[in-house]
């Protein structure tokens, strides 16, 4: 009975230390936890511009230079698709860098009305070097506003860093996309160290076509509030702030859940 008591002291002391090192290592790595979220927040919202244009604007558009990326563009009347092919290059002038691979591939209901729903799928499709896999469903309701569900939809790094995320999100966009898409919403999963989290988004997220258009894809105003569960009933909260400078030249600034403040944008 001594023997155990002796034995069961250190391990006590080493559970301690090992916890104390594992709470010191989240307090330190604040700001790659909140790079990774603001990461998932753009790789969501990178395609929103795609997913809401419909059917009959696409079939409208003669050159795809106003399509971030200058996607190859086909249309299939018949079964009402489209394909966005971003491994064919075409020339394409836009001041935005970031750079896609493989295609989205959106598929409108057949059947017409005052409430259309049709879906974004991503077929091997990578942004700015991350793997993104999944399908999204959109749906007009009585408002005119677009209601947006998907689960779920995985990304991946280039290191294998995977995060799997569900949402449930609401849009609303000007005549023709003309002014831009304001968007509000949740969006919950599993980053990759294995932590719940959820991004919160208020009903004021504004990312302007003319920005898209360039592919300059950050939000020009809004807040966002990250949620990251710690287990025994703790969280750690991060607020993002994005802050027009000018044009589409936006600050993505985080205030960090142990008061630090970090730009998240070059």
């Amino acid at each position: 009975m001594k023997r155990f008591n002796f034995l069961f002291i250190p391990l006590i002391i080493l559970f301690t230390g090992c916890q104390e090192d594992a709470e010191k290592f989240i307090e330190t790595d604040l700001p790659t936890e909140a790079a990774q979220l603001f990461n998932i927040s753009t790789a969501w919202s990178e395609s929103l511009y795609f997913a809401l244009i419909t059917f009959e604007e696409f079939q409208a558009i003669d050159s795809t230079s106003s399509l971030p990326g200058c996607p190859n563009l086909i249309i299939e009347n018949d079964t009402r698709k489209v394909f966005l092919d971003f491994d064919i290059e075409n020339e394409c002038l836009q001041t935005g860098t970031k750079k896609r691979s493989g295609k989205l591939i959106l598929e409108f209901s057949l059947v017409g009305g005052t409430n259309p729903t049709w879906v974004l799928e991503y077929d091997n499709y990578s942004f700015d070097g991350n793997r993104i896999r999944g399908i999204r469903t959109f749906r007009k309701d009585i408002s005119n506003d677009i209601i947006e569900n998907f689960n779920p939809i995985t990304f991946k790094t280039e290191k294998d860093l995977t995060t799997v995320f569900t949402g449930n999100l609401k849009h609303k966009k000007g005549i023709t996309n003309s002014i831009g898409i304001i968007s509000g919403g949740i969006i919950t999963g599993k980053n990759a160290a294995g932590r719940e989290f959820s991004i919160d988004i208020p009903f004021n997220r504004l990312m302007l076509s003319t920005c898209f258009q360039n592919n300059e894809l950050i939000p020009v105003t809004g807040t966002e509030t990250w949620i990251i569960e710690r287990g025994s009933n703790k969280k750690a909260i991060h607020e993002l702030k994005y802050e027009l400078i000018d044009s589409c030249n936006v600050a993505a600034n985080v205030l960090l859940s142990d008061g630090r403040k970090l730009l998240l944008n070059p």
